[in-house]
């Protein structure tokens, strides 16, 4: 993986190299939620590739604590020291639904974030649900590429890059 370093010195979450380029066709995709099952080869595949960036401690798949779920938890000797832990959750479905949850503790204060893509009757199908606590009543309406690998590379890792800028930047994150 090319050099993508940050300002801070911490290397970026990029998309990864040509050769492990994530292809996922979600041909079919209906939203029926009656029929959701947990997409393990694609988490499979994930934790794979996730595991080896060097941004990532460790990629946890199905741990007890959270059987449907890939945790990713992100090396945080590059962040301020106010923050503790920082991950990803990463929930997929065969029927192209997703839940991708970012949890950081800050100062003992734990915050979170949430990109999901279910039918429900809060929002579009399509949605964010924003720091600091991800509520559903301040969820906003979205529309995410079709392919998980394309949101994780083209949403969320922009977005989680953006958080750790900041987090340095005058400790505005709060």
């Amino acid at each position: 993986m090319a050099d993508r370093s940050t300002a801070h010195g911490a290397a970026r979450i990029g998309a990864p190299s040509h050769d492990e380029r994530l292809v996922v066709t979600l041909a079919g995709v209906t939203g029926d939620t009656s029929s959701r099952t947990v997409n393990e080869s694609l988490l499979a595949h994930l934790q794979s590739v996730l595991g080896r960036l060097p941004e990532v401690a460790e990629a946890s798949l199905f741990p007890r604590s959270k059987q449907e779920t890939l945790l990713v938890a992100l090396e945080t000797a590059a962040y301020p020291d106010a923050i503790e832990t920082v991950r990803l959750e990463i929930r997929a479905y065969t029927n192209g639904e997703f839940h991708i949850s970012y949890l950081e503790r800050y100062l003992g204060e734990r915050r979170q974030c949430r990109w999901d893509r279910h039918e429900q009757d809060h929002n579009s199908r399509d949605h964010f649900h924003p720091l600091p606590d991800a509520s559903t009543a301040a969820a906003e309406d979205r529309s995410f590429p079709l392919d998980l690998t394309a949101v994780l590379r083209s949403v969320v890792f922009p977005w989680v890059e953006e958080r750790f800028s900041e987090l340095w930047d005058g400790e505005n994150g709060r």
